[in-house]
């Protein structure tokens, strides 16, 4: 990147980042036998601020922009392996609530420990103030790229290909 564009090496590091990321979490349900969209899904399911509004199948497929025997799919497959439990709501019998299980917990304990350990490390090489900072930025990252997600729109038929 050029050096008039401070934010350049920036954004090649975020990139970066993403990639390795992505390619942890692939090793990772690889290596417990997991399909990347299942950890996904247990991903949305963990969700704090889950607490007072109970994931449905439905909200997950829409999370996961799957349809809905696909999602129908997953959640037997999850089911199956004993990571998700069906429960009917106690307000709305007809409704049906996804809740994680103490297995998929302590599975996905088993998964993301080592980064969390590995992570931690270069963290302590950074005062409180900075951690704010990056916090900061994060969320601001975070929220620019679910506004810039829900900006796009589909191919129109008739547009010239790349």
């Amino acid at each position: 990147m050029k050096a008039s564009n401070p934010y350049g090496q920036l954004l090649v590091s975020m990139r970066e980042f993403s990639l390795e990321s992505d390619r942890y979490v692939e090793r990772a349900a690889y290596l417990h036998g997991l399909h990347r969209t299942d950890l996904n899904a247990l991903g949305f399911l963990i969700r704090p601020d889950l607490a007072d509004n109970a994931m449905t199948p439905g909200k997950l497929g829409d999370a996961l922009n799957l349809s809905s025997p696909a999602t129908t799919a997953l959640v037997d497959r999850l089911e199956k392996t004993g990571h998700v439990n069906r429960k009917r709501s106690e307000t709305d019998r007809r409704k049906i609530q996804l809740a994680m299980t103490d297995h998929a917990r302590t599975v996905g304990r088993q998964l993301f420990s080592p980064l969390a350990i590995a992570m931690s490390e270069p963290l302590k090489h950074y005062l409180p103030e900075e951690l704010a900072v990056v916090q900061r930025f994060l969320a601001e990252m975070t929220a620019a790229t679910v506004a810039a997600r829900e900006s796009l729109t589909e191919p129109q038929e008739d547009a010239p290909g790349p």
